[in-house]
C-alpha cells in the first residue's frame, strides 16, 4: 500500500501521531518529490514538528514501529529506495545497541542491485549503427 502524503503542518502532526512513539518517516517537497529519509527512536511526532519549523518540506508520509530494530530496517530500505532522490548521502544509523546489519548493503544484496542496474542499463542502452 503507497501512503498518501499529508501536509507537513503542528496541527496535522499532532492530530495524526500520538506522542512518544517510535517511527520512520519521508519529508517531499511541494512537487511531490522526497526530499528526505528520517527516523526516530523515541518520539517521532517530536521530530516531525522540528520539521515543521525547519521548513524543509511541505508533505510528510509516517509509519509507527513497535522497535527502534523495525524502525530501522525500514529506513535503511527507504534510504536504499530512495538515495537517488532524496538529500540523505549518509546511510541510516543503527539503534543505541543494537548490532543488526543493513540487509540492503549485505554484499549478495548489493550484487543482485547491481546486477539489476546493469541489465535495465542495457536494455535502454540506444542500438548504434554500424556505417
Amino acid at each position: 500500500m503507497t501512503p498518501i502524503p499529508v501536509r507537513l503542518s503542528p496541527s496535522l502532526v499532532r492530530t495524526l501521531i500520538p506522542p512518544q512513539r517510535i517511527g520512520t518517516y519521508v519529508l517531499y517537497s511541494e512537487d511531490g518529490h522526497p526530499t528526505y529519509v528520517g527516523r526516530s527512536d523515541t518520539d517521532i511526532r517530536r521530530r516531525l514538528l522540528r520539521h515543521c519549523s525547519d521548513r524543509r518540506a511541505d508533505y510528510f508520509t509516517y509509519d509507527v514501529h513497535h522497535s527502534a530494530a523495525s524502525a530501522y530496517m525500514v529506513e535503511c530500505a527507504l534510504f536504499h529506495l530512495l538515495t537517488p532522490d532524496a538529500s540523505n548521502r549518509i546511510h541510516p544509523a543503527r539503534p543505541e545497541g543494537h548490532p543488526i546489519p543493513c540487509t540492503f548493503c549485505l554484499p549478495q544484496q548489493q550484487a543482485a542491485r547491481r546486477d539489476r542496474v546493469y541489465a535495465a542499463q542495457e536494455h535502454v542502452r540506444p542500438a548504434t549503427t554500424k556505417d
